[in-house]
């Protein structure tokens, strides 16, 4: 048997191993405490969610500072799939994309699996194409555990 014993709150990953090697299913994800997230809390805003242009890297930044600890999880889909990163800021986090093909993309943003206010935005991108068009909708994403 195993105990286990947190010291605080929030996403814990659980290795374990047999032969230096996970066994099935680890890491284990447990969530330790209430669940007090709030995802009418958080909110988007940046220019990046309002247009963008081909090849040119688009930000915007996601305020979790007020929701507690969760999972943010943001998506995009378009015409072709983004060069994508998420770092965390002063305000909450920072999402940097890059479209490689003009068109509509859709950007959702969730946290804790419910949508934020706002979301899915569509974002219009201009510019010539510099990568190759999918044949049907592509789509990117990254996931954060947040911390309070």
């Amino acid at each position: 048997s195993v105990r286990f014993m947190p010291k605080e709150n929030g996403i814990h990953s659980i290795h374990i191993k047999f032969d230096s090697i996970h066994i099935p299913g680890s890491p284990f994800r447990l969530r330790i405490g209430e669940d007090n997230a709030d995802p009418a809390a958080v909110s988007a805003s940046g220019g990046g969610l309002e247009k963008a242009k081909t090849g040119q890297k688009m930000d915007f930044i996601i305020d979790t500072c007020s929701a507690g600890a969760g999972t943010l999880a943001v998506t995009i889909d378009g015409p072709s799939k983004v060069s994508m990163d998420c770092t965390e800021v002063e305000e909450g986090y920072k999402v940097r994309y890059t479209p490689l093909v003009p068109g509509d993309y859709y950007i959702a943003m969730k946290y804790n699996a419910c949508h934020i206010a706002g979301s899915p935005v569509k974002v219009k991108c201009v510019g010539d194409s510099i990568g190759e068009k999918g044949t049907v909708q592509e789509s990117s994403s990254v996931v954060v555990e947040t911390v309070e």
